[in-house]
């Protein structure tokens, strides 16, 4: 789990809400520049509240809502400049780092969700920092739902939300009965340091997304294909399986975040002193 890199203020935020309303049909150009300053204004609003760390104090808008179709066919209408908008968040990442979903670490980003719900905030629903490329079942499972009923934030924002280079992803083996194989068990476990609001949220976007059953699920398939490398590694004449796997569990690490599942999985199978066993009858 790592940051996206924010796609940078220049062109202004602004000039790009601007660019995609431009290309819109007359009578919605019209609409929509007839309300300019009220985008300019919720536009200033939202950079305050990532200043301030202080997103979930937003709340929705009653005139942005009276024009929320309008403000929504920004993000509904394929545009040229919306999809020059949405290659330039992808190409604003590192490689290989949108091979996985930012949100959950497992499946394909092949969506933009918006993080403050479009059909609540409607005039954002252009915003850069609004739009996040995520998969399907993250995008479905978050919905409008962003909030708790106590009114706190209950995902990370990638964008914004400082993941901390602290280890909280976890995880256990266990030997399948007359070894056909090696279960994994992931769980959450916090960190020494890191203070209650933010591990609240961390554990709520765990909790609401459902990762830890997630990574349950994909976990043993994994397993078993991390120790045929191994053992494809020691038949093409390699040697130190751990050093091997501990590379490999860097480079992911590098590219993912220290708490990506699969880095998680890797590292720790190189540091179990069973490693040697279960690579054997792989």
């Amino acid at each position: 789990m790592r940051n996206l890199v924010a796609l940078p203020d220049d062109p202004p935020y602004l000039d790009r809400y601007v660019a995609i309303r431009d290309k819109k049909h007359k009578t919605t150009r019209k609409n929509l520049t007839a309300v300019h300053a009220l985008i300019e204004e919720r536009y200033l609003a939202y950079a305050e509240a990532i200043d301030k760390s202080s997103l979930a104090s937003i709340k929705s808008h009653a005139p942005a809502l009276l024009v929320g179709d309008t403000l929504r066919a920004c993000y509904d209408g394929a545009t040229q400049p919306l999809k020059k908008l949405k290659q330039a968040i992808k190409d604003a990442q590192p490689k290989r780092l949108l091979k996985y979903c930012p949100m959950c670490g497992t499946t394909l980003p092949g969506t933009f969700d918006h993080y403050m719900p479009a059909v609540k905030f409607p005039e954002f629903s252009v915003h850069p920092l609004n739009l996040v490329p995520c998969c399907a079942k993250c995008n479905s499972t978050k919905d409008a739902d962003w909030l708790s009923v106590a009114g706190r934030r209950q995902f990370l924002h990638t964008y914004t939300d400082p993941v901390p280079d602290l280890q909280f992803v976890n995880v256990t083996f266990q030997e399948i009965l007359g070894f056909k194989g090696v279960g994994a068990n992931f769980s959450l476990v916090r960190p020494i340091g890191v203070v209650d609001e933010f591990w609240n949220l961390i554990s709520s976007h765990f909790q609401r997304l459902k990762l830890i059953e997630r990574y349950d699920e994909l976990g043993n398939d994994e397993v078993a294909e991390i120790l045929q490398d191994c053992r494809i590694h020691l038949d093409s004449g390699g040697q130190d399986i751990r050093g091997f796997l501990r590379g490999r569990a860097k480079d992911r690490c590098d590219v993912y975040g220290r708490n990506h599942w699969i880095a998680v999985l890797m590292d720790s199978m190189a540091r179990d002193v069973n490693l040697d066993k279960w690579v054997r009858v792989a």
